[in-house]
């Protein structure tokens, strides 16, 4: 019976450290803030939409144009604005641990009856590693008025340069094909939309890796 007793005092204590080895993998939270703004006039623009992607909630601004993520995931993550008559805007920002990570949205009125476009899903995905030197950048647009055709014009630069290439303009596919990369290099890459030669919509900046050495 003793035995049995020491052997049940010894599966607790097991049990015991096997949970605290659990919680050291929890994940990580932060916070995200920010006050969205009229492009023209600077004031603030209440009942603005503001999303994250990856997505972990929604939010409304307030009068001032101040919106709160309060728990949100450490990591890199978009954030969207919409709101009727204005265009959408986009921006990726990083997260940390118990950190509250501030912003500000600007955004213009739409003259041309757009509406909202949101550019997303990239190919390759942020933060991708191992590309070739040779690949097709592609995205996925979403956009309030279909009937308005739009264009997209490609950037992308290396993340220890000032100076950024144009890898296709004025597309109407949304996929272009870029080659001569250097290997073992970091890249940024993004996407403009535009209808009739306005600016309508930027991506968020993605970044992605090549690889060592072509196979």
């Amino acid at each position: 019976m003793k035995k049995l007793k020491i052997f049940s005092c010894i599966l607790l204590v097991i049990s015991m450290l096997a949970c605290e080895e659990e919680k050291l993998d929890v994940d990580k939270f932060g916070s995200v803030s920010g006050i969205i703004l009229d492009g023209d006039s600077y004031e603030p623009l209440q009942g603005v939409q503001v999303a994250t992607n990856p997505a972990s909630t929604s939010s409304l601004t307030d009068a001032q144009g101040v919106f709160t993520f309060g728990k949100v995931k450490e990591g890199d993550i978009a954030i969207t604005a919409r709101k009727k008559d204005y265009l959408s805007n986009s921006v990726s920002v990083a997260v940390f641990d118990r950190e509250d990570t501030e912003l500000t949205f600007f955004l213009i009125k739409d003259e041309n009856n757009v509406g909202w476009v949101t550019i997303y899903d990239p190919v390759p995905g942020n933060g991708a590693t191992e590309q070739n030197t040779s690949l097709t950048f592609q995205w996925q647009v979403e956009q309030e008025n279909r009937g308005k055709d739009l264009d997209y014009t490609v950037y992308f630069y290396k993340s220890n340069s000032t100076t950024q290439k144009i890898a296709g303009e004025n597309l109407s596919a949304t996929e272009v094909v870029v080659d001569g990369l250097d290997n073992s290099t970091t890249y940024y890459w993004y996407v403009v939309a535009k209808y009739e030669g306005s600016r309508v919509a930027n991506s968020p900046t993605w970044t992605f890796k090549t690889k060592d050495n072509d196979e």
